[in-house]
């Protein structure tokens, strides 16, 4: 889902809303429903919000407009406040990566290792290499540079 702009107070969740375990619940009973995406959504007053964005809001006050709420086990419907975290685009992309990405693919075509990494948006070329360990360290040593983080 896309981040929505949300212009609701957090006083105004408050009164409709009770947070419990990750929830935001309406008369003892969870707000929202799954979308497709794996993200619960709520409807208030005919618009669709992502609920994770709310749970912020509620916990937290209003979001930078250039901020985005991220997961942090990657868990789309975890919305327990300890599981959210603001953060830019970029950092967002990263968690992401961190999750389903090894930072180095085979490249049938050439039968070599071929690493990259994500930097501002885009996917950056780190080169091919003859065996798998080779790949994966430029990998491991570019994101200590740029992603201020080391992986296993």
């Amino acid at each position: 889902m896309k981040p929505n702009k949300i212009t609701l107070e957090q006083s105004l969740l408050k009164n409709i809303f009770e947070y419990k375990d990750g929830n935001l619940m309406r008369k003892n009973k969870i707000a929202g429903s799954l979308h497709k995406s794996g993200y619960r959504q709520i409807k208030i007053n005919n618009v669709i919000y992502p609920a994770h964005r709310l749970i912020w809001i509620f916990c937290n006050g209003s979001i930078d407009e250039n901020m985005q709420i991220d997961h942090i086990n990657g868990i789309k419907d975890d919305n327990r406040i300890e599981n959210l975290r603001l953060v830019t685009a970029q950092q967002n992309c990263f968690n992401r990566s961190k999750l389903t990405a090894k930072g180095y693919t085979w490249n049938k075509n050439v039968k070599k290792w071929q690493a990259s990494i994500w930097l501002n948006g885009k996917m950056n070329y780190l080169g091919l290499y003859s065996n798998e360990k080779d790949a994966r360290n430029v990998y491991l040593e570019q994101s200590k540079i740029h992603h201020n983080e080391v992986q296993i």
